[in-house]
């Protein structure tokens, strides 16, 4: 037996593909232990270690121009409001608590009481991580003009200039490394907002609420709503216009909302109101994919609305 167990070892030294068969034994072995492992361990596999954001309705995916209150906003010297003084800091301390304490906290933690409804948390002044404009004073004046509204930060365009400095300076009290601007980076803050001349901050609503409001204002004329219903349901089908208007006009009342508000107005005021939401404007979503000669002509075709009604 010893030699023919020899000669056997032999003959897989010369000919060692024979030895492969074997690894099949240990690939199985290893599969077999991840597969325990992995049904001993699914709960924890498969856990969700993010908190799901669940949207209440589809009208979140519409992104809509804010509430907005007009104001004057007087012109500031950036080269003074630029640099930290005590009256700055104190007044910045009371528009703090008033305007950005609710979400930041009164302290800057970032843990106020709105914050605790906020999937995305507010800024922890504290710490220099993660800002996206920046921690200059500069560039807080950025966040507070614009705002950040995939975050959550909404625009602060309608405080005074001086305050927005104001809130800035008190801001910067939470920590002691803030960089510092240099002259020329304040004066460009100035020539990017106009700071030395102030302006004026039309008012504005959101497009929901104001084609909510001008649809109101249509229903009360039934004559005119009356007036769209039919011109467009009966659309002639012997014009781009017609055509146009038969497929893809759907809530007539609303197009008729639509067209009140801009019928005194051009065609591109159409095309920018209809195309910020055209759902909500009674109008199928394809209509944004027209080309300009399209929109000229389904405008110029419903405008006779005007003439008609």
């Amino acid at each position: 037996m010893q030699g023919k167990d020899e000669i056997d070892f032999l003959e897989l030294l010369k000919n060692p593909i024979r030895l492969f068969g074997l690894t099949y034994i240990y690939f199985l072995t290893v599969a077999g232990f991840l597969g325990a492992y992995y049904l001993w361990n699914m709960n924890d596999v498969s856990k969700n270690g993010i908190v799901p954001v669940v949207l209440k309705d589809s009208t979140q995916f519409v992104q809509d121009i804010p509430m907005q209150r007009g104001a004057l906003i007087p012109p500031v010297n950036v080269a003074e409001v630029g640099k930290t003084s005590k009256a700055l800091v104190d007044k910045g301390a009371n528009l703090f608590k008033a305007n950005c304490a609710s979400c930041h906290g009164d302290n800057g933690m970032g843990d106020g009481p709105s914050s605790v409804a906020m999937t995305i948390k507010p800024r922890n002044f504290h710490s220099a991580e993660g800002w996206k404009n920046g921690r200059k004073i500069s560039n807080i004046y950025k966040t507070l003009q614009e705002g950040i509204i995939q975050n959550g930060m909404q625009s602060f365009n309608y405080l005074p200039a001086e305050d927005r400095f104001a809130i800035i300076h008190f801001i910067r009290t939470f920590a002691t490394d803030f960089p510092v601007d240099s002259l020329s980076e304040l004066m460009d803050l100035e020539k990017t907002y106009n700071l030395s001349k102030g302006s004026q901050l039309p008012p504005q609503i959101p497009v929901r609420l104001a084609m909510m409001k001008l649809e109101q204002e249509a229903q009360g004329d039934s004559a005119y709503v009356y007036g769209v219903n039919k011109f467009i349901t009966s659309s002639k089908q012997d014009n781009l216009g017609g055509v146009l208007a038969g497929r893809l006009c759907v809530n007539t009342s609303k197009i008729a909302a639509a067209l009140y508000s801009v019928k005194d107005k051009n065609v591109d005021e159409f095309i920018r109101i209809v195309s910020i939401d055209p759902v909500t404007l009674g109008f199928k979503s394809e209509v944004t994919r027209l080309s300009r000669d399209e929109w000229n002509a389904l405008f110029s075709y419903l405008s006779q609305l005007s003439k008609k009604s």
